[in-house]
């Protein structure tokens, strides 16, 4: 007799997305244990899925603080709470996911982002950023038909600085924040997303 029921494939579909029956051959090989099948079901079908992951809703997840303290032994300085979202509670109770939670509240409490995309930048910010950078390479004699490019590149740093996801992770600058929730996007199953946060430093 299999060691798992109809509710178990049920919590598996939901929480991996795949067919019926895929989760039940996971949930026989893995002997009704739900946290091996879905290992078990992202292997074996996470190539056909990682396609549909972005159509979906990241509507679950958790809320993570975190605090710094810079002097060992003294009261905490910063502050981070950050929603990180996934698609299921399956996921969202997961050692790996919250210290995903963690990285990303420690990255945002050290490089200080503004917003968490590109589309959340103002507008009138980024105006601001090419006006600048315009205006400096034709005053430094810059020709015109690289100019254009010079004003790309600055406002391609603006958001390397100011974005979440665009910043260089703090813990390995060879890797962005986007490509840290791509990575756990992948082994998961499942969208990652941060919702929000809020950053808040004594004195400031």
């Amino acid at each position: 007799m299999p060691d798992f029921t109809a509710a178990d494939v049920k919590r598996l579909r939901d929480a991996t997305g795949a067919g019926m029956m895929d989760c039940k051959r996971a949930l026989a090989d893995a002997d009704g244990d739900l946290d091996k099948a879905a290992q078990l079901v992202r292997e074996r079908t996470g190539a056909k899925m990682e396609g549909r992951v972005g159509e979906r809703t990241a509507a679950e997840g958790l809320v993570h603080a975190y605090l710094h303290a810079p002097t060992p032994g003294l009261p905490p300085k910063v502050g981070v709470l950050v929603e990180l979202n996934c698609e299921t509670d399956f996921v969202a109770k997961g050692e790996g996911f919250r210290q995903l939670a963690n990285d990303v509240a420690l990255h945002i409490a050290a490089m200080r982002p503004l917003v968490v995309s590109e589309t959340e930048v103002d507008p009138d910010a980024i105006a601001a950023e090419r006006s600048f950078a315009e205006k400096q390479a034709r005053d430094e004699g810059k020709p015109d038909h690289i100019i254009e490019r010079i004003v790309e590149g600055k406002v391609k740093a603006f958001y390397k600085d100011k974005v979440l996801l665009n910043q260089p992770f703090v813990k390995d600058d060879k890797r962005t924040v986007a490509d840290l929730l791509n990575e756990f996007q992948r082994t998961s199953g499942e969208k990652i997303a941060v919702g929000r946060f809020a950053r808040y430093q004594v004195g400031s």
